[in-house]
């Protein structure tokens, strides 16, 4: 997914594609916080090998007039090996994590999407809000 990443979109000086040791170390460090606790991976397979995977990291954020339990999900590395693409792998994913977040009572849902996976979350219903972001510089 990275590696993908990588070849679409320019990466800061301290998240280059050269060090993929220490980005592999940082995942695995931060995964071993939070895997089970406030975030859940989930993975599909084809023929025994991993071939998608999307994860939902929970978060409190203060209630306010259109959330007011102030559970949020925000879903994130949704990715699928250019060879199992256009088999609904990223879709059945995406569904069970929409499914898990409503059935947790979450009433927003969000994502940061790629190019290529816009027309999916369109599909599902997902629509550009009013956020901004600072970007590093």
């Amino acid at each position: 997914m990275f590696a993908d990443m990588a070849a679409s979109e320019p990466l800061t000086e301290d998240v280059s594609p050269t060090a993929p040791a220490a980005l592999r170390e940082a995942n695995e460090r931060w995964l071993s916080e939070h895997l089970g606790r406030d975030f859940i991976s989930l993975i599909a397979e084809l023929d025994g090998r991993p071939v998608a995977s999307a994860g939902l990291l929970w978060f409190a954020h203060p209630p306010g007039p259109y959330n007011p339990g102030g559970l949020e999900a925000y879903i994130l590395n949704v990715y699928t090996r250019p060879e199992a693409r256009r088999m609904g792998l990223a879709r059945t994913l995406m569904e069970r994590l929409v499914d898990e977040s409503r059935a947790a009572g979450v009433r927003r849902i969000w994502l940061r999407a790629s190019g290529e996976g816009r027309p999916l979350y369109e599909a599902m219903g997902f629509r550009a809000g009013d956020y901004l972001e600072l970007a590093p510089e």
